[in-house]
């Protein structure tokens, strides 16, 4: 729910308007830059947050049953 959040807070408007009009050295504006910025360092996010271990489905371990130990025949029948 992180990456959403902040991508979506990221990619606002009032942020995106403080790079209204700058142009890189390259001629690019920094607002294309910011937004393609912003939309890879999202999808870096999720697959890093992808990778960890404990958002990863472990295989359960098998449940090994302890049955009780079957109690000696009182009357010695076999």
């Amino acid at each position: 729910m992180l990456v959403p959040f902040f991508g979506v807070v990221l990619l606002m408007p009032p942020l995106l308007n403080l790079f209204e009009g700058l142009l890189s050295p390259l001629g690019v504006p920094v607002e294309v830059l910011y937004l393609f910025g912003v939309w890879l360092l999202v999808i870096a996010g999720a697959v890093l947050l992808s990778r960890l271990r404990q958002f990863r489905v472990l295989t359960p371990e098998p449940i090994t049953e302890s049955r009780p130990a079957v109690p000696a025949d009182p009357a010695g029948d076999a």
